[in-house]
């Protein structure tokens, strides 16, 4: 896991999560990111990504995120958003 997550002093509003593909980039969106990631987020903080790819988006409902699949923008079709829940 990149030791810049788990460093941050304080929590986060948002975050945009462009590891660019799981595919090519895996270790970027591994389950234990992706709870660092919920660790330095504020409750009802939030999370986009460009990838709808299903284990990103189990990693993430497993840290404690509601995620869902929305459409994307551009030559994009689907995406992911989500919020912290409480």
């Amino acid at each position: 896991m990149p030791k810049t997550v788990s460093n941050m002093a304080q929590k986060a509003d948002a975050w945009f999560l462009d590891g660019f593909s799981p595919a090519k980039n895996p270790e970027l969106w591994e389950p234990s990111l992706m709870q660092a990631v919920a660790l330095h987020t504020k409750t009802g903080g939030t999370i986009a990504t460009y990838t709808a790819a299903g284990h990103v988006r189990r990693a993430l409902q497993g840290a404690g995120f509601e995620v869902e699949r929305v459409a994307g923008f551009g030559r994009k079709r689907h995406m992911t958003i989500g919020r912290l829940r409480p």
